[in-house]
């Protein structure tokens, strides 16, 4: 029965809510006159969180965080406390919101990124790489270039695979209906679809969520040759938010429609809520530790709470967490805090120090897509990103149009992209099936085992990683990314990106000392495979027949810098000028523990009992999108299973007569627990197994179920008000 319930809690928490949806009066809209009346219990003074306990406590105020917190929080009856190290981004909140300053005014090198950086990369030029990583209220969905896309189909059927026995399902139906959730998609004017060869099903996107989608009011009117381009090379325009990749469009970006600004989690998910005294975002505080006191009757490590502090050498807190603590510091930070834990890889916790609690293999399996770009001279008299950014005076008058109006080139960021498979950069299906049959696999595996040292359960796991990664190349899942840019040098103003999107080169992140602020090792190792060599080289071919193609020849000229280059000198210049896409991933892989996993598809984390990941570290094997929307799905599906694991089901009375009667009064009694959360009592907490006991008397739910009560029964007694779960 608690499975059933579960799984009914999950059914009605998956439905959109008036709250979720944004208007343009609420403070999401930046430009709205009564936005500071409408803050939230936003702060940086720690006395106010260590003064209580929290019901949930989340490590990260970035883009899962928030959307955590803001669903979690819809419990009026539960207290959530989000801890983040950043600020709180007002002091640079217009390059926060004006789409164009995420290219040209980038928050990148300044306070609100980490500014981590890589090992030296043998592969890919022998030097260090930058990893830009959001350190401000929104995460990195603040400062990166607002890209929304979701993979194939195949690559999220390819993650229930890799989990066949999970109680939790993560697959394509599933994790698209989360994304759906989170989308509130505004289609631009019927003019600009067709002057751009837009292709636009509405059907494939979310409608009412928090994160508003849309396109740029102003595009370069080069961009219109784009979609030509390709069509001419026998691809399809299509909405590639369908489950199918292969192909081009211009794609969405997280801004409001009618305002055009940047719509990240903190305006859509925190501004754009009802005020709410049960949530509290602490500022300018970074979560050094998760506490342990104690062990379940499996064993299992119970989290009490954390540890944080402004900085080294700061004052120290501690706050308690009576249910769960979350963490949501995405892929570098949910690792790095793992193990800083005492949860991680037995022998790097060792070498610093670290106390283990359990061995797990925290911070392998590392994957980014890597990316660089081939770059080409224009015609005479064409309008670029590049010469805009070179003229001040032109910056400045947009600016002012942008205030003024939410029109202009501030408003244009990087859209037009498409997605290319193995076959169509090899020649064919069978040139790709043979490219694929000819994969040697298993000394992939070992080659890469010991480079990094990956334990055996982790070899297990990428084995049956790399064999779903062979079937991709000979189906229509997209092995690479090509963008279009208009910025580039000014010998060379556009550029084609070309990105790898299921790399076979593996790495790990892993902490170098016991200080939460040292920054860890890290180490993509880029292009270390050959595979994933082959697959780039091929991309860079593919741009200069895109490039030839007579729509996009009216706009550029000629190929600079690699022209003429055989295929030694082009691999060797993708490879020296080759870094980060900004998709890392994988670093808690949600994968079996045999198979090397970190949490199971509850997102709990082995060997604990209430501590989860939600964030994209937890994908346990990279797709052929950005990543942006795919996390979004994913904290929003991590709340429902939060929420689910903490309904609230009294004993089943037992009767054995008067069925019908039963029923009735079984009924009776859930409709009252709709209209009123359950006070309950601490003798029936006590009287329930499972995760449901351990609640405070404030969370429990009462739903009253006799015996006789049909399933049908049920159902229309939980659809028929959603404040039967969410308590709004």
């Amino acid at each position: 029965m608690r499975a059933i319930l579960g799984a009914l809690a999950l059914a009605v928490l998956a439905a959109p809510t008036e709250a979720a949806i944004v208007h343009s009066n609420d403070a999401g809209n930046p430009y709205n006159h009564h936005r500071n009346m409408l803050k939230r219990e936003i702060t940086t003074d720690a006395s106010k969180a260590t003064s209580q306990s929290w019901d949930f406590v989340i490590a990260g105020g970035g883009l899962a965080g928030l959307a955590v917190a803001a669903r979690l929080s819809e419990w009026s009856n539960t207290t959530v406390l989000v801890i983040e190290a950043g600020t709180d981004g007002t002091e640079v909140q217009e390059q926060i919101d004006v789409p164009g300053m995420s290219y040209l005014n980038s928050l990148t090198k300044s306070p609100a990124d980490w500014q981590y950086t890589t090992v030296s990369q043998a592969s890919a030029g022998g030097v260090t790489k930058s990893w830009p990583r959001g350190k401000v209220l929104g995460g990195s969905g603040a400062i990166n270039g607002m890209f929304w896309g979701r993979g194939s189909k195949e690559d999220y059927d390819a993650w229930a695979t890799l989990n066949p026995n999970g109680t939790q399902t993560w697959n394509w139906d599933e994790v698209n209906k989360y994304i759906m959730k989170a989308e509130n998609f505004g289609a631009p004017p019927a003019s600009q679809q067709k002057e751009f060869n837009m292709a636009i099903d509405e059907s494939a996107h979310g409608q009412n969520g928090p994160i508003h989608t849309g396109m740029s009011q102003f595009i370069y009117p080069a961009v219109a040759n784009w979609v030509p381009g390709w069509e001419s090379l026998g691809f399809k325009a299509q909405d590639l938010a369908g489950g199918n990749v292969r192909g081009v469009m211009i794609t969405p970006s997280i801004m409001y429609a009618n305002n055009q600004s940047r719509c990240d989690s903190k305006a859509g998910y925190i501004d754009a809520s009802p005020p709410r005294s049960n949530l509290m975002i602490l500022t300018g505080q970074q979560v050094t530790k998760v506490n342990f006191n104690s062990t379940d009757a499996d064993g299992n490590q119970v989290a009490s709470g954390v540890t944080f502090a402004a900085s080294q050498g700061a004052t120290e807190y501690t706050v308690n967490a009576n249910k769960e603590v979350i963490l949501c510091g995405g892929t570098i930070g949910s690792a790095q805090l793992l193990q800083l834990s005492g949860i991680g890889p037995k022998s790097v916790l060792e070498s610093v120090g670290i106390k283990v609690l359990k061995d797990l293999p925290v911070g392998y399996n590392l994957q980014d897509h890597v990316s660089s770009s081939m770059y080409f001279t224009i015609q005479d008299g064409v309008d670029t990103w590049t010469a805009f950014n070179g003229d001040a005076n032109a910056k400045a008058d947009a600016l002012t149009e942008w205030r003024n109006n939410k029109t202009g080139r501030w408003t244009y960021v990087n859209e037009a992209v498409g997605y290319v498979s193995m076959a169509d950069i090899q020649g064919g299906d069978s040139a790709a099936a043979n490219i694929a049959a000819a994969l040697d696999t298993a000394a992939i595996v070992t080659q890469v085992a010991n480079a990094h040292s990956y334990p055996s359960n982790v070899q297990q796991g990428l084995a049956k990683q790399y064999a779903i990664q062979t079937d991709f190349m000979k189906n229509d899942n997209g092995q690479l990314e090509i963008i279009l840019t208009m910025l580039g040098g000014a010998a060379a103003p556009v550029g084609i990106q070309v990105a790898v999107q299921h790399p076979f080169s593996r790495g790990t992140l892993m902490i170098n000392s016991a200080s939460a602020w040292d920054y860890p090792t890290i180490n993509p190792d880029y292009l270390s495979i050959d595979i994933d060599n082959t697959i780039a080289l091929g991309g860079l071919h593919f741009a200069r027949k895109l490039a030839a193609t007579s729509d996009m020849a009216k706009f550029m000229k000629a190929e600079a810098y690699t022209a003429g280059q055989d295929d030694s000198a082009l691999l060797g210049g993708y490879k020296s000028g080759a870094g980060t896409e900004y998709h890392p991933c994988a670093t808690c892989s949600m994968l079996p523990e045999e198979d090397g996993g970190v949490v199971d598809t509850n997102l709990l984390v082995y060997g604990t009992k209430n501590l989860r990941v939600i964030d994209a570290s937890i994908i346990p094997l990279h797709i052929s999108a950005h990543l942006m929307a795919t996390t979004y799905g994913i904290a929003e599906k991590g709340a429902d299973i939060i929420k689910a694991a903490h309904v609230y089901v009294p004993p089943v009375v037992s009767t054995t007569s008067a069925a019908p009667s039963s029923t009735s009064a079984s009924s009776e009694s859930a409709t009252s627990a709709e209209a009123t959360p359950s006070s309950g009592s601490d003798k029936d907490a006590a009287s329930t197994k499972g995760d449901s006991a351990q609640l405070s008397s404030g969370a429990k739910l009462g739903i009253g179920i006799g015996v006789g009560v049909g399933v049908a029964a049920l159902i229309a007694a939980i659809v028929s008000s959603t404040t039967f779960l969410l308590f709004l």
